[in-house]
């Protein structure tokens, strides 16, 4: 697997304007967890990363597809979030820089992504012109919305388990959920405040 991923990357870093390289589902997985985690080769910042990262999406979203899955997962203002993972999240990040196309997905996400309203999330709103003058810090605050929406997710998971029991561990992910929160907050302002300068 790591030689696979490995000679994806090389393909990438030899093409002159790099399109998205090609992968087995699998791989992608990988390298779309590894992405959603912080880590792994999928480096937004660069057009290679980017490649690899278009790669894997298109990988995964077809292999999705084939099992009759719409992929990501795209929360709706009135609807839970439970169901949604960080790769979900990071990957709608970075639909909304701009280092995702909407071409990247299969037919059924491509209709939801065009419509796109994160309303639980203001903060990764207008990432598109953010990416261009301030990459570091979209990607820093894709990392900082996938940890809150872990958190978040554990919280839910946390609540429907407890049953009322338990509160002192409800609490303690509360406390959480309330910092990756206000992690992704301060992150979003200093992406605000570059765009501004």
């Amino acid at each position: 697997m790591k030689r696979g991923l490995g000679f994806a990357v090389a393909a990438a870093l030899c093409a002159c304007a790099p399109a998205p390289v090609q992968m087995p589902a699998a791989q992608a997985a990988e390298v779309l967890s590894l992405f959603a985690a912080g880590a792994g080769p999928a480096n937004i910042c660069s057009s290679d990363g980017r490649a690899l990262l278009r790669g894997a999406v298109r990988a995964y979203s077809r292999e999705m597809a084939q099992a009759g899955v719409t992929w990501p997962v795209i929360p709706q203002a009135s609807e839970e979030t439970e169901n949604v993972t960080s790769v979900d999240i990071s990957v709608m990040i970075a639909f909304a820089a701009g280092f995702v196309e909407t071409g990247d997905f299969q037919a059924p996400a491509r209709r939801m992504l065009t419509h796109l309203t994160i309303n639980q999330w203001p903060e990764i709103q207008s990432m598109r012109g953010a990416a261009q003058v301030a990459c570091a810090d979209v990607q820093a605050l894709q990392q900082a919305a996938s940890g809150f929406v872990v958190e978040q997710s554990r919280m839910a998971q946390m609540v429907h388990a407890a049953h009322g029991r338990d509160a002192d561990r409800l609490r303690r992910q509360s406390m959480r959920v309330q910092r990756a929160q206000a992690r992704m907050q301060e992150t979003a302002a200093i992406v605000a405040q570059r765009m501004n300068d």
